[in-house]
């Protein structure tokens, strides 16, 4: 079992919550094997377990897998992978040009770290208590959230990400990485900043956003039933 928020013993070996995260994993692969395990569940899970008993986070982790908005990144559709970075590339180019150019000079894509962000609901790189802020959002308004999470991200780390540390592909990777979570480290403040994202971002990409998230919903098939009740 990879170990989900290593600041938190509930999830190690021999923790209260470790051997139900292992079971509902496990659980979901025989209920999904088209799909099995992939990297990034164990955080939904670990997530879900914080906040309810075993049964009904497995249910959760089933509905919100296949989701629109992560279903076909945990399927590992690269058409899924390319369409999310496209738009966050286009996101990223209105809001914040000067970043959207560095990374693509240090030649880090989106590949390279929103696919993780957007699989995990954000619960891997941000504290818990940061994260959640971000769920609740998604679970409200859909994916158009994800996206304006991470531009509200970048928008943090952008006097670090513009420095002589950002001028290359490791100190780029560390300040979107490891040092995030330290950065991001006020809900209130992350929260305002999404709103923010979210006012200016044109109504045409956010449309672009929900039609993509609603075409992938109607073409969505599950081998039994859609969801859990």
């Amino acid at each position: 079992l990879p170990r989900p928020f290593p600041s938190l013993a509930f999830f190690c070996e021999g923790g209260p919550l470790h051997d139900d995260c292992a079971r509902i994993l496990e659980a979901y692969t025989f209920f999904r094997p088209d799909i099995g395990y992939v990297q990034g569940m164990s955080y939904l899970a670990a997530v879900l377990l914080l906040y309810l008993p075993a049964y009904q986070a497995f249910v959760g982790l089933c509905n919100l897998i296949n989701s629109p908005s992560v279903l076909g990144l945990y399927r590992l559709e690269p058409e899924a992978v390319e369409c999310r970075a496209r738009l966050f590339n286009k996101l990223c180019s209105l809001e914040m040009p000067q970043v959207a150019r560095r990374l693509d000079i240090v030649g880090l894509t989106p590949e390279m770290f929103l696919i993780e962000w957007f699989m995990t609901l954000y619960s891997k790189p941000l504290h818990i208590d940061i994260a959640s802020v971000v769920w609740d959002l998604f679970l409200l308004d859909g994916e158009v959230v994800l996206y304006c999470t991470a531009i509200a991200l970048l928008r943090l780390s952008e006097d670090e990400l513009l420095s002589d540390r950002g001028s290359e592909l490791e100190g780029v990777a560390q300040i979107l990485g490891d040092d995030l979570r330290a950065r991001a480290n006020d809900s209130s403040e992350l929260l305002q900043r999404i709103q923010e994202v979210r006012g200016r971002a044109p109504r045409t990409l956010l449309d672009e956003i929900k039609q993509i998230e609603n075409a992938e919903f109607m073409s969505a098939a599950m081998p039994r039933s859609q969801s859990f009740s």
